[in-house]
């Protein structure tokens, strides 16, 4: 990217994993924002002025974005007064162009705060930027605007849900790790969400063995193992008020914990050694139905490693006590797997997760 000596150079990284087209029919308006929110438009950054993390956009609005000095500007003057403790708002930078404030955190040396940069349909209108900003980029213009339109880009009224939404996202989501340890990835999540801690290590334990008794070759089982432990790690991105909550979540909580899967596979790629993993990671809550999360895939089009964690995680899951409900019983929640058969989870897995649990009781303590 372009730099000069008045505005800060911008780094900038691949995009988030490209989302299917939608193929949702009758989705409710708010599963549209949720989608919206993960694929359009945004750019992700930290607070820290000038640096441009990440972007789930297409390459050619992150672009548009870091070489626009007028943009960065308006960034940069709002990283200004959040450090200096003023209250942050979703704020149009300029016309068409909004600013959203994620979740806090403390620092050592102060607060830092996320924020997602979100262009609109309206920038591209008779009162938008647009033009404007692509002359700041030295970008065609003609060309970003058709860009723009053909994306599935939100408009100016679905900025406050979208806000809303960005304000629960923790800034450890908008920037990607690069931590190659396991166990440290492991027990920063147990750390921060007193309700995973020990959850990992049970799933890793079923997953190993499940793809065992499936007949997987040892490396599959070892990546079933490091999968099982790794799985939840998105839910860094997700602050411990929503997933710690007693109550059922509101609309704005459960979109933000429906993304700890496309959080964690971002935190992951890249780091070395853990590329197969990344598919159980990403697809965990995918149904084979169709109707599980984030992408809604369905029956075989689902991997075969996401397939298997959704069965050990949903079983842990139904076997743990969590803030809403307490543990099932063992049998309760083999009754939950063997009847979700078919609909939630892959017929034949969930088949030889029955029995392998029916042969040896003790996996499910």
């Amino acid at each position: 990217m372009r730099s000069d000596n008045h505005t800060p150079s911008f780094e900038v990284e691949a995009p988030l994993v490209k989302l299917a087209p939608d193929a949702a029919t009758g989705t409710t308006r708010f599963d549209k924002l949720a989608r919206r929110l993960r694929r359009a438009g945004l750019i992700w950054a930290q607070s820290e002025p000038g640096h441009l993390r990440w972007s789930t956009a297409g390459d050619y609005l992150t672009t548009l974005v870091a070489d626009s000095p007028w943009i960065r500007r308006q960034v940069n003057d709002a990283c200004s007064r959040w450090a200096d403790g003023a209250e942050a708002h979703a704020e149009e930078a300029v016309p068409g162009c909004w600013i959203l404030p994620s979740a806090t955190r403390t620092r050592g040396d102060g607060t830092a705060r996320g924020l997602a940069i979100v262009v609109t349909r309206q920038a591209a209108g008779s009162r938008g930027s647009l033009r404007a900003l692509c002359q700041s980029a030295n970008l065609d213009h003609d060309l970003i605007r058709d860009l723009l339109l053909a994306e599935p880009a939100p408009a100016a009224n679905e900025i406050p849900r979208l806000a809303s939404m960005v304000r629960l996202l923790r800034p450890v989501a908008l920037r990607p790790a690069r931590v190659p340890a396991i166990e440290a990835l492991l027990r920063a999540v147990e750390a921060t969400h007193r309700a995973v801690r020990g959850h990992s290590e049970r799933t890793a334990r079923l997953a190993e063995r499940l793809a065992a008794a499936a007949g997987m070759n040892a490396p599959e089982r070892e990546t079933a193992r490091v999968a099982g432990l790794l799985h939840d790690v998105g839910k860094l991105g997700v602050p411990d008020r929503v997933l710690s909550k007693p109550g059922t979540l509101d609309a704005d909580e459960r979109a933000v914990v429906n993304m700890h899967p496309e959080i964690g596979h971002r935190l992951l790629l890249g780091v070395g050694g853990l590329e197969h993993t990344l598919p159980a990671v990403l697809w965990h809550h995918e149904r084979w139905d169709g109707q599980g999360y984030p992408h809604r895939l369905s029956g075989d089009r689902i991997p075969r490693i996401a397939r298997l964690m959704a069965i050990v995680d949903s079983f842990d899951a139904m076997r743990s006590d969590r803030p809403y409900r307490g543990a099932l019983e063992p049998a309760r929640a083999l009754a939950e797997i063997r009847d979700g058969a078919g609909k939630q989870f892959d017929p034949a897995l969930a088949s030889t997760f029955v029995g392998m649990i029916d042969r040896e009781p003790s996996l499910a303590a």
